[in-house]
């Protein structure tokens, strides 16, 4: 895959509860009319990414200021109009400000000076056992059907942004875990959220969206 040129301009998907992190991959089925534009403006232009970002709060039009920048490797027009589409994180960007525009979705200048590394291979520094040991605890705790086979074939830096972007944590939470500095911090954010998560009701076959 050739390399992707950043933008400073990118069409905004506000999607609340939703995270992109750089150097992993988020499936997505755009089925509103001006996304469905988006799409395929994007597309039009090879040049131009699409930045990932959550409302300030559910159902508010105010935004985070940072989000992650994604392009689209991968997509498929259905029958009825709607795309199912895989976007790739790029790297984090921090809203400037929003543009005015004719298009229906919304865009905005941003800048990505405060991510330097967003686009490098990271590895963790830190001795990624306690990452499968509370996985392992926060599954038990929420009974999820966890397929460890697959689980141990990931390596532990992109399980750490898989586990961040797919756990059922809330908006904010999960903010948090975007805007963690490295893959260092993000670890250990990930682990305080495993650890502080309150048991709900769920189906003894559930598991996080990405081993479906």
């Amino acid at each position: 895959m050739s390399a992707v040129k950043l933008t400073d301009t990118i069409a905004l998907f506000p999607l609340h509860g939703t995270i992109l992190l750089p150097g992993s991959v988020l499936p997505l089925h755009i089925f509103e009319s001006r996304y469905r534009q988006m799409v395929e403006h994007v597309m039009e232009n090879d040049d131009l990414l699409i930045g990932i970002i959550q409302p300030a709060a559910q159902d508010s039009k105010k935004l985070c200021k940072i989000g992650c920048a994604g392009s689209i490797e991968q997509s498929q027009q259905l029958p009825k109009g709607n795309y199912l589409i895989q976007l790739h994180g790029e790297s984090r960007f921090q809203i400037i400000e929003e543009l005015e525009t004719d298009t229906p979705y919304r865009i905005a200048k941003v800048a990505y000076t405060s991510f330097p590394h967003d686009m490098e291979d990271s590895s963790l520094s830190k001795d990624a056992d306690l990452l499968y040991q509370n996985f392992r605890e926060y599954s038990k705790k929420n009974k999820l059907k966890i397929e460890w086979e697959k689980i141990e074939d990931i390596p532990a830096n992109y399980l750490v942004n898989l586990l961040s972007m797919n756990l059922d944590f809330s908006g904010i939470e999960k903010q948090t875990l975007l805007e963690s500095p490295d893959l260092d911090t993000r670890l250990d954010d990930l682990i305080c959220l495993m650890e502080m998560s309150n048991p709900h009701e769920v189906s003894a076959d559930s598991s996080p969206n990405f081993l479906n």
